[in-house]
């Protein structure tokens, strides 16, 4: 390969490298809570009550795993806060920006926390894995239905169709599955299966729900698209547009130098050189115009 074609390789290799540095970041002041206070606002939050008695657990999952109990600390790629919300549930929950949410108390974060917790929790992954009762060769306790929730019903779902905790799939960025996230926790309530939740009067047979059907709300768009597919929505449509980018100026490179030996042999005028090129270039920046708009 010669060198003046190495060298844009080179660039575009450390372009796509750059956009996966991603480091945490303090976007709100750095206000550290306990376990013990987290548990103090999920009581008082609009939570399930079935999700209520793990309130110890969920303490514990926002110290040993999520943000150290930091409320204004944002991930650097989704989610903010002392138990991590993503831009989907603020959007819809809050209605504020990340910097916003990161700047608000601890009762503030875990009650639209709670909101955008109770509709994942009615979820088919989530139902799928209560009744399974045990999972990779352990009882399926409140932690384990927890972290599902919390990592996110797509995710989850990865890692319960392998069928193992053994696993990649379903694995967040730093390559945790749920069955990690659980283990982190390791709450007293935790070591219960959750088959020992009281749901009140379920229908035989019938899944038991998480949150009372009037209460239900469903999620947003991007919600939707982050417990399907595990992956941001906006930091897809970044990829997406960033690849087609390169690959058009690519594209316009190509041409022209296929463009320019083709002259240099002769085979076509001036005239037609310019017009290819030109014509080349301003279909790229067409594309580019109507996409990144």
């Amino acid at each position: 390969m010669t060198g003046p074609l190495r060298s844009p390789l080179l660039a575009i290799a450390l372009f796509f490298l750059g956009c996966g540095l991603a480091p945490a970041q303090q976007m709100g002041p750095k206000v550290t809570v306990t376990a013990a206070q987290v548990a103090a606002a999920v009581a008082n939050s609009p939570l399930s009550p079935a999700l209520k008695a793990y309130a110890a657990d969920i303490g514990k999952l926002a110290i040993n795993v999520e943000s150290g109990g930091n409320l204004g600390v944002y991930n650097g790629t989704c989610c903010t806060g002392v138990l991590q919300v993503n831009r989907g549930g603020l959007k819809t929950y809050c209605h504020c920006t990340p910097k916003e949410y990161a700047s608000m108390s601890l009762q503030q974060q875990v009650d639209i926390w709670a909101q955008v917790t109770n509709a994942n929790a009615d979820n088919a992954t989530v139902r799928q894995l209560m009744g399974l009762g045990s999972f990779g060769g352990q009882p399926v306790t409140g932690a384990m239905v927890l972290s599902c929730i919390q990592i996110g019903p797509g995710n989850c779902a990865k890692t319960v169709k392998a069928g193992t905790c053994a696993t990649s799939a379903g694995s967040d960025g730093n390559g945790n599955n749920f069955c990690d996230f659980a283990a982190k926790v390791d709450g007293a309530a935790g070591n219960a299966p959750v088959a020992a939740i009281d749901y009140g009067n379920a229908p035989t047979g019938a899944a038991p729900p998480l949150l009372p059907g009037a209460n239900y709300q469903y999620p947003s768009v991007e919600e939707a698209f982050l417990a399907g597919a595990g992956v941001n929505p906006a930091q897809t449509k970044d990829a997406i547009l960033s690849a087609l980018s390169v690959a058009m100026f690519l594209w316009t490179a190509w041409v022209a130098l296929a463009q320019y030996l083709s002259w240099r042999k002769g085979r076509i005028d001036l005239m037609t050189l310019q017009n290819n090129i030109v014509g080349s270039a301003v279909l790229t920046l067409l594309v580019l115009g109507i996409t990144l708009a």
